[in-house]
């Protein structure tokens, strides 16, 4: 060892030991701030010194000047005779400058992975303990709607059809969405409960709508009032839900789904276009659609437009779309946790009732749109809803695990179990739709969130609590939709619990979204279980 290192090495020490001793006495008990930062300065000054002393005073770079041209040579093996040449040598006669054309469109957005099929094996595994998402077998496509809806028109199609453009063939729509087409739709909204006034009511919606979306494509959440929650504790936080324009972009898109209109077919073909290429080119390359959403908005972003774009996909038989549903729905599957079953906001988050909502209907929607794998996230989805049950037949549900159960979370859990195979007559839905009962909708009491799911719930579990239901919701909702003309004519006010947070879109998309229940899906209630019912 060198002198100089030798006595660099004493000095480091004797500084480390006469910082122990000041430490120890009562110097530091007066200007103690003042003290430290003047350690802190001397401590570093010395440690900088021993790193001069040690690795030279300047970096081996200063004072040189790159020059002369830098060449890299790739050797690749050739498969068939074994040999290597060079990755730029091209044979003879051939033109050198198209190999480089060529790596150059190949690469020309390094940060958006090629689009994939879920059925390549070369495709990125799935998280681990996930099932991949694997093409569906032909033969488990669902049974004819007429044949297990009693309430289906007489002489109605077994499925509906949507007009593929440039003449191609008229793919065929599942027949959990067959009747938001056609003749279909009047029928089911007449046959289920709707009315001549719930029908204007979603024409009004769709026309603010369609012109409320912005040039490229988007609807601007903070234009439209998102991000203005209310103060409060727990899960209120005011400022989320400005930069939310993924998530309602997501919702007014379904809302013009529900009525029947894709990006190639309907009054409001352009509209959807416009919105599911918006999505689609902002998708990250983890497959998340949350955009540029805050962190306690970006999940809920995400399982909106994932919602979206397979319920396009599965309607109009698009297959572009699919590498794009099957990148959101990896990203869906690695944000559950692998033991609770649960989603929040950040993957390994043990999950939150309200968040399970739009990923269980993510999941349902993938599969009604071809992808099927999803079994092991759905069992895993049960787990969760059996550790925020409550009540004498576990009908009732919280927020998260230990908490009190309320309305809103009872209604969004008792459609995902009916989403994932419940009976409507199991012991656990009759005791959700009693607390529905004792909690109609009113003026007074304005909720879009729960008046949404707690429609879903009451329509796809059937009965006289979804007549009573459906007539409460009527008299409450249509009077509270703009209709005196001007530029807020078909919308409705967000509402004071969590309409701030998303705004007038997200109000008005949701409204929609409620009065579209009569044909937006077939009736749980009326088809046969397709998977193993819940816990």
């Amino acid at each position: 060892m060198q002198a100089s290192e030798i006595a660099l090495a004493v000095l480091a020490a004797l500084a480390t030991v006469g910082v122990i001793a000041l430490v120890r006495t009562r110097w530091l008990q007066t200007h103690t701030l003042q003290k430290c930062v003047g350690l802190s300065v001397g401590l570093h000054a010395v440690l900088a010194m021993v790193a001069a002393f040690l690795g030279g005073w300047s970096p081996a770079s200063w004072g040189t000047k790159d020059e002369g041209r830098l060449t890299m040579m790739v050797v690749l093996a050739d498969e068939e005779s074994g040999d290597e040449q060079p990755a730029d040598a091209a044979p003879a006669g051939d033109d050198p400058t198209e190999g480089a054309a060529a790596a150059t469109e190949e690469f020309a957005n390094p940060a958006a992975p090629p689009l994939v099929s879920l059925a390549d094996a070369s495709a990125p595994p799935a998280p681990a303990d996930l099932v991949p998402l694997l093409e569906a077998p032909a033969d488990e496509a669902p049974a004819d709607a007429a044949a297990d809806d009693p309430q289906a028109e007489p002489g109605g199609e077994s499925s509906a059809t949507v007009a593929a453009s440039g003449g191609s063939p008229q793919p065929r729509v599942p027949d959990a969405y067959a009747d938001r087409t056609g003749d279909r739709r009047a029928a089911a909204a007449a046959a289920r409960g709707g009315s001549e006034q719930t029908e204007q009511a979603v024409h009004a919606a769709l026309d603010w709508l369609a012109r409320t979306q912005s040039s490229d494509g988007r609807w601007n959440a903070a234009r439209h009032g998102a991000g203005q929650g209310v103060a409060g504790s727990g899960q209120h936080r005011p400022e989320v839900g400005g930069r939310s324009d993924h998530g309602v972009t997501g919702l007014a898109l379904l809302a013009f789904l529900g009525a029947g209109n894709t990006h190639r077919d309907g009054p409001y073909a352009a509209n959807v276009a416009r919105g599911i290429g918006f999505l689609a080119d902002r998708q990250r390359p983890d497959g998340s659609l949350a955009g540029d959403a805050e962190f306690f908005a970006a999940l809920y972003c995400h399982g909106m437009a994932t919602i979206a774009l397979a319920e396009c996909t599965a309607m109009s038989g698009d297959e572009a779309l699919r590498p794009t549903v099957d990148r959101a729905m990896r990203h869906t599957l690695a944000m559950q946790h692998p033991v609770t079953g649960g989603w929040r906001y950040a993957a390994g988050d043990r999950g939150d009732t309200s968040q399970l909502g739009w990923q269980v209907m993510a999941l349902a929607s993938a599969k009604a749109a071809g992808l099927g794998g999803g079994e092991g996230a759905e069992a895993r989805a049960r787990v969760f809803l059996a550790s925020v049950s409550a009540g004498g037949a576990g009908g009732l549900a919280s927020y998260r695990p230990g908490e009190r159960p309320n309305v809103t979370m009872t209604a969004e859990a008792l459609f995902c179990r009916l989403l994932l195979g419940m009976p409507a007559d199991h012991p656990s839905a009759a005791e959700a739709l009693g607390l529905l009962s004792r909690s109609p909708p009113t003026a007074a009491d304005y909720n879009i969130y729960t008046w949404y799911y707690a429609t879903l719930a009451s329509f796809h579990a059937g009965g006289p609590q979804w007549e009573a239901w459906n007539r409460h919701l009527q008299a409450a909702l249509l009077p509270l939709q703009h209709r005196s003309g001007g530029a807020l004519d078909g919308s409705w006010d967000p509402d004071r619990v969590w309409g701030g947070h998303g705004g007038r879109v997200y109000a008005t998309a949701l409204a929609a979204l409620t009065l579209e229940v009569y044909y937006r899906y077939r009736p749980l209630h009326g088809q046969s279980p397709r998977m193993a019912a819940a816990p």
